[in-house]
């Protein structure tokens, strides 16, 4: 909605533009590549190329817009199944009977001090 309100701000201002230079005569030839207009009011050119520019601009915002939703929809069906994951992991029933041998428990042990020495 804030887009549309900045377009139509823009073609409003244009269009004022439009009738402040009515009374101007002012006339310039157009060359493009072999395309030649002879005689055209500077205005109307001036609004064409502004028009032209503008809408190029609001098109531009469009497909960023789209492309933004569309990869924040993306994000959000992926969080959805890492959350489906981590509650069915919270679900899993942890048995209460595993025991650590001693040998495994100075390696786990050991591990950890080594974490511990490369994090600081």
């Amino acid at each position: 909605m804030k887009l549309l309100k900045i377009f139509l701000l823009i073609l409003f201002n244009l269009i004022i533009i439009v009738f402040m230079t009515q009374n101007s005569v002012e006339r310039v030839d157009i060359h493009f590549f072999n395309y030649t207009i002879q005689g055209s009011y500077l205005n109307v050119v001036l609004l064409v190329t502004t028009l032209f520019g503008v809408i190029a601009g609001f098109l531009a915002s469009v497909f960023v817009i789209f492309s933004y939703k569309t990869h924040m929809k993306s994000l959000q069906n992926k969080n959805q199944q890492l959350m489906d994951e981590l509650n069915n992991l919270r679900n899993v029933a942890i048995d209460d009977n595993y025991d650590i041998e001693d040998g495994e428990y100075w390696i786990w042990n050991f591990y950890f001090y080594i974490l511990l020495w490369e994090l600081r």
